[in-house]
Parts: C-alpha cells; sequence; structure tokens
C-alpha cells in the first residue's frame, strides 16, 4: 500500500463530505475551530511538512498559526490552497512523512463527520494506515521510558508495543485507538475500554501529543 492514494482518498472524502454544509459548523474535537478552519489546517500543515516547519508542533501552536493566519480566508481559498499544496508535497508521500501526513488526515476526516454527523469509513484501510506512524512512536516511547510493554488486540491482529513480554491487554477496534491515541478521547473513556491490567500503567504513554481531551468527546 502506497501513501498517495491512501491521502487522496481521505482527501476526497472530505471535499464530498464539507461540500454545501456551513463552513462555521463549530468541530467538537478541535476546540474552537470549524469546519473551515480544519481545511485550512489540512492546507497549511500540508506546506509547513513541504517546508519542513515544525515550530510549535508540540505545544499545539503549529496548528493554530496555520488557522489563525487563515482566518479571513473562505473554505473555497481552503480548498483551492490545499490543492496548491498537494502537488507542492508529493515528494513527500515517498518519504516516511508520508505515513505522518496519513495520520493527519484521517484523523482530521472523522473530526469533521462528527462535527458533521456524518460517521462513516471507521473499519477501512485508510484508518489502519493511519496507525502505522502513531504505533511505530508509541513503541517507540514506551522502550525509551521502560513502560511495561502492552498487548492491543484489534479487528485484524494482534500488537505489541513496549520491550519484553506484555503486562496487560487492550481490547479496542482500530477507529478508538486512533481516536484515543490522537487526544480525541478523555481519561474516563480510555480507561472504559476493554483492558486486560490496570489501564494507569499504559494512560500516560497513550496520549501521543502529551494529553487527552479533558472532556468526554462520543462519537
Amino acid at each position: 500500500m502506497t501513501n498517495a492514494p491512501v491521502y487522496d482518498a481521505a482527501k476526497q472524502r472530505i471535499t464530498s463530505l464539507v461540500e454545501g454544509r456551513d463552513p462555521q459548523t463549530p468541530v467538537a474535537a478541535t476546540p474552537g475551530w470549524s469546519v473551515k478552519d480544519v481545511v485550512a489546517h489540512l492546507a497549511g500543515g500540508l506546506r509547513d511538512f513541504a517546508d519542513r516547519r515544525f515550530d510549535g508542533f508540540e505545544t499545539g501552536e503549529w496548528g493554530e498559526r496555520q488557522v489563525r493566519d487563515r482566518r479571513d480566508n473562505s473554505l473555497a481559498d481552503a480548498f483551492a490552497e490545499w490543492d496548491a499544496n498537494r502537488e507542492l508535497a508529493a515528494p513527500l508521500f515517498d518519504t516516511p512523512l508520508g505515513a505522518v501526513l496519513i495520520a493527519e488526515v484521517v484523523q482530521h476526516e472523522h473530526d469533521l463527520r462528527g462535527a458533521l454527523d456524518a460517521p462513516g469509513d471507521r473499519d477501512g484501510v485508510a484508518v489502519r494506515a493511519a496507525l502505522t506512524k502513531p504505533l511505530q512512536q508509541l513503541d517507540q516511547r514506551m522502550r525509551e521510558n521502560g513502560v511495561p510493554a502492552l498487548r492491543i488486540a484489534l479487528e485484524h491482529g494482534d500488537r505489541v508495543l513496549g520491550h519484553g513480554e506484555p503486562a496487560g491487554t487492550l481490547r479496542t477496534t482500530s477507529f478508538e485507538l486512533m481516536r484515543a491515541i490522537g487526544g480525541r478521547r478523555s481519561v474516563d473513556q480510555i480507561k472504559a475500554l476493554d483492558w486486560g491490567g490496570d489501564p494507569d500503567t499504559w494512560i500516560a504513554a497513550l496520549a501521543l501529543f502529551g494529553r487527552h481531551r479533558p472532556e468526554p468527546l462520543c462519537e
């Protein structure tokens, strides 16, 4: 599976989903952002990836800057920029950054689906592809920090994160795992998943961006 077709399919789904909708609809998964802002972020983020501009990535300022700089633009402007930046960023899809771009676009696709009450495409190849890079990052982080290994049982097979024999098991779907590690679930929601072992052992490690949602997000 190559990265570019997966990304482009998600981009097309977002375009179809948003077309004809109110661009100012708030997106609960990304507080303070509207539908237009999410598309602007995807467009601006793609340009930043192409330019290798990652300042503020860890704090969230990276995305906020993209949205802030485009606040006065229309949704049509955002889509036009996204198209232009997709061409500019074409070489990235043959590099490790391609998997990062897929994780980004698919996560935001489901943010928009939630905002527009249009759930779907939760069990397809795109969601599994969106987990590739995040799970690699979690595995590395757990190994570096000495977090006990965790077996994750998904609908398409098991994956062990961390070093050594698993000290616990998390049984969930690829979609729920993507949302949890991407900051779209609260601590209580994550603890309520099907755990074998004490979830407190892994809760902090599962926050890919260093934080979980303070309030539940139900989708």
